[in-house]
């Protein structure tokens, strides 16, 4: 098991790690070729790039300090707040952005909180669970929920960043239409009801 959970852990990190390059080399680097669009907004490169990054880690952190209050504990109402607050994202980002970058960048932030769920919850959860058992007493039923929870939302978000990187090669239905930003939204929630029916089956 701990075996299985170590190449579960580097996957998952590995899959981050070079989604991470590919920005970098894509958005960061270069001078932030098709990272700023000045039709849509007057950036800086280099702002443009903190925003990038801040939004990364800014998901993070909130997504996990909602699912650690009270909210985290219903999970109807906690889908409805993180849903608004992705379309929130995803309007800001689309009107600072380019529209393609800003797509990318919501799909980032989706990916940073999966690895994240994986690697500073779900795993360190399963790792206390396996010693309590080794240990010869009862794992933390807490722990066990915790660790279903994440899980099973890491396979919602899966569903959206897969859309969206096939969104990129359809700019006339997607990015680049002016209402990109419900589009993308759309996209989102579509992928959350096929992400249900495909835990369904």
């Amino acid at each position: 098991v701990s075996r299985t959970l170590h190449w579960f852990r580097w996957e998952a990190g590995m899959t981050w790690l070079s989604g991470f390059a590919l920005l970098m080399l894509m958005y960061y680097i270069g001078g932030g070729s098709g990272l700023v669009d000045r039709d849509v907004c007057d950036i800086g490169v280099g702002a443009a790039v903190g925003i990038g990054i801040g939004v990364l880690i800014a998901g993070w952190l909130v997504y996990d300090l909602l699912m650690i209050s009270p909210l985290g504990r219903n999970e109807k109402a906690f889908a409805v707040i993180a849903y608004l607050l992705i379309v929130a994202v995803t309007y800001g980002l689309t009107h600072v952005l380019n529209a393609r970058a800003a797509y990318i960048h919501v799909g980032a932030v989706f990916g940073t909180i999966m690895v994240a769920n994986v690697w500073m919850r779900i795993l360190p959860a399963q790792r206390r669970m396996i010693a309590a058992l080794n240990a010869g007493g009862k794992p933390d039923e807490r722990l066990a929920a915790q660790a279903k929870l994440r899980s099973k939302q890491n396979t919602f978000m899966a569903v959206p960043v897969v859309f969206i990187m096939i969104s990129n090669h359809y700019p006339g239905v997607t990015y680049g239409e002016r209402y990109n930003w419900i589009i993308l939204s759309l996209l989102i929630l579509v992928g959350w009801v096929a992400a249900k029916f495909i835990r369904r089956a």
